[in-house]
């Protein structure tokens, strides 16, 4: 598929779950959170080449596992455009949001981020403030009317996430463009105190006290337990940054254990004025004036900072809407008018505003330790590296761009789209106004619901993306809806990370795995010596997608003779974690002992075969370097090069264990 399944048919075939066993296990080894919080002592007995061994209690305590480790989730957009079919008020998809919440729970994150878009309709710039907005709700067959205001909507939201506050799960989010109204701003800091001091639990007694038209399908929970606090060092634009301080609370920053969150408005400000507090509001220009204090929280960190995460509605470039962070468009050029063909056939002229300040923007990042960049919007699952395109110096960045959490979903067919059926074929946003300069794709998901759970551990951060079909229903518009709250049956569909410790290698369809190579922190050298990325999959537009291999490591322990290490990006099949056949190497310490083994957690972290853990093949123990020719499952060791080597078809973690 195109899209890597996000056609409907696709979905309509996903089963709850979708992996066998086997592949079960290694999904819970390689994920985040699955395997247990502490390691147990296990005897291998056939590991070895022939005769069992005996093996030292191990402390694999890797990925989410370590003591240290902790996790947040990212969700976005959460709106309902339909009627309200009573689980869905005031705009605001409650039935989704009270699953998302288990979820979270279930999770055991610290806190969730939400992209913007926090209801559906917040944004009104009507004068006065709150017209009221007018729905049908039917339930049961009876339909009834009801109104609501901007207000009202983004108050729905904050009221039922008290199920987290409860659960001691603390929630961050920042506006979208349906929150954009100077109205909502001020209700947005009223009602999420939080983001100007991390104190949790602390939502205003009215809006926990608001009338609720569906309280006899899902009332809103009452307040347990005492506040809390999340987070350290909160900071917003000011008068000694920007000019004004009419940011605070909207755009924020703060500290977490080992990382630095930065989540950043775009929108209509209280007084409706530029972050300079003189200039009138402009949308286009609005991030580019708080570039000053993005540049000062990107560089003055406390030394225990290690990552910095950065959020905000708008992406850098997107899939179907063109509108960017930085302007209406992603093009380098100031303002320039365009001509394009829509998916009617007809011929429209546009004139747009470029991106002034994004690649500055993106070399902030780079420059600062900055990997990932979240953002909504465009309600599509869509992974990119999106890079600087001037003159200066490369840079970039790993764009994630969030699947919704709400009841409509975007096709990407804006530009140039060719055919009248309902799935027309489209030139990419970044073709058409960056040459194809700009974004290379990784992966893209359509016409779910989705959200991240993101682990923390040290210097290695890995990403787990969740979905459920929605079936939503296809329109000729680039627009899909559903009208009913559906049950969501969550699977992961993908893993990604990165390391400040490890490499990147971006590698394209038909490229050679044996460019990963990489060198531990105790010396540990990690090498593919075979194997090829033939992943087959493009994007609608034809963009082929790359493979964005990461590694990272773990320091190694008494229990290991090598380092750990963690290998993220080698599959590229949403839902499933098998990779393209290859041979993995790990050199050791030969002062350890003289039997050793390429090995990986399982389930419970305890390490086992690496060969166990393959989708498919049979374990052959060979004595010997590896040889061209050796099918999958086979695995030995080079005495004459100190080393262990595996033919695989997944990723994870792997490490070399000796007999004591």
């Amino acid at each position: 598929m195109s899209e890597n399944d996000g056609k409907h048919d696709s979905l309509e075939a996903i089963p709850t779950k979708i992996i066998s066993r086997r592949e079960f296990i290694k999904h819970a080894a390689v994920g985040t959170g699955a395997a247990a919080a502490s390691m147990v002592s296990i005897g291998f007995s056939d590991i070895a080449f022939g005769a069992p061994q005996a093996f030292a209690p191990i402390a694999a305590r890797v990925g989410a596992t370590s003591a240290t480790a902790w996790k947040f989730a990212v969700m976005a957009d959460s709106q309902w455009l339909a009627d309200d079919d009573g689980k869905n008020p005031n705009g605001t998809p409650v039935g989704i949001i009270n699953q998302l919440n288990q979820q979270f729970i279930a999770h055991g994150v610290k806190f969730v981020v939400q992209v913007g878009d926090l209801t559906e309709h917040a944004s009104k710039n009507t004068q006065p403030p709150n017209i009221p907005t007018t729905v049908t709700k039917v339930v049961d067959g009876i339909t009834t009317n009801y109104t609501y205001t901007n207000l009202a909507a983004e108050d729905t939201h904050a009221a039922f996430i008290q199920t987290l506050y409860n659960a001691g799960i603390g929630f961050f989010a920042h506006r979208g463009n349906h929150d954009c109204d100077p109205t909502t701003a001020t209700e947005f800091t009223r009602i999420f105190p939080q983001t100007q001091n991390g104190v949790m639990n602390n939502t205003p007694a009215d809006v926990l006290a608001m009338a609720n038209p569906n309280v006899t399908t899902q009332a809103i929970v009452a307040k347990s337990g005492s506040t809390f606090t999340i987070g350290s060092n909160f900071s917003s634009p000011g008068t000694s940054d920007v000019g004004s301080d009419n940011l605070k609370g909207l755009t924020y920053s703060f500290d977490y254990l080992n990382s630095r969150f930065v989540l950043i408005d775009q929108f209509n400000p209280p007084d409706n004025l530029g972050p300079d507090g003189k200039a009138a509001y402009d949308i286009n220009t609005t991030v580019a004036l708080q570039q000053p204090w993005i540049k000062k929280v990107l560089t003055t960190k406390p030394a225990k900072v290690q990552h910095t995460f950065v959020f905000s509605h708008k992406g850098l470039i997107t899939q179907q809407h063109e509108d960017v962070l930085f302007g209406s468009c992603p093009s380098d050029t100031p303002s320039a008018t365009y001509t394009y063909i829509d998916k009617t056939g007809a011929t429209k002229t546009v004139t747009k505003v470029g991106a002034v300040g994004m690649n500055d923007f993106i070399r902030s990042l780079s420059d600062n330790g900055a990997k990932l960049y979240f953002c909504g919007h465009d309600h599509i699952h869509n992974r990119s590296i999106v890079k600087t395109t001037d003159s200066g110096a490369a840079a970039q960045v790993t764009h994630i761009l969030c699947q919704s959490c709400s009841s409509k979903f975007y096709t990407p067919n804006e530009y140039n789209a060719v055919g009248n059926g309902p799935v027309p074929a489209c030139t990419s946003n970044d073709a058409f106004y960056c040459g194809g300069k700009r974004q290379t794709q990784l992966s893209q998901e359509l016409y779910t619901i989705g959200y991240y759970i993101v682990s923390v551990d040290g210097p290695n951060v890995s990403v787990d993306y969740h979905s459920a079909p929605t079936y939503a229903v296809h329109s000729a518009s680039t627009k899909d809806t559903i009208t009913a709250t559906p049950t969501l049956n969550f699977t992961k569909r993908e893993t990604f990370g990165y390391s400040h410790n490890g490499k990147q290698f971006v590698l394209g369809q038909g490229d050679s795995f044996t460019a990963v190579r990489d060198e531990g922190p105790s010396g540990t050298v990690a090498a593919i010596l075979s194997g090829t990325n033939n992943n087959p999959n493009a994007d609608r537009s034809g963009r082929k997608y790359y493979n964005a291999v990461n590694t990272g490591w773990h320091a190694r322990t008494s229990h290991t003779a090598s380092d750990t290490l963690a290998l993220w990006g080698m599959s590229y099949n949403l839902g499933s974690s098998q990779t393209d056949t290859y041979v993995l190497s790990l050199s050791y310490d030969k002062s350890k002992s003289d039997s050793f083994m390429l090995v990986t957690p399982d389930s419970n972290g305890n390490w086992i075969n690496a060969a166990d853990q393959n989708l498919g093949g049979a374990k052959n123990p060979v004595s010997g370097p590896w040889e061209v020719g050796y099918g999958l499952g086979s695995y030995g060791i080079d005495k004459s090069t100190n080393t262990v080597w595996a033919v695989i078809n997944y990723s994870g973690y792997f490490a070399v264990v000796a007999e004591v």
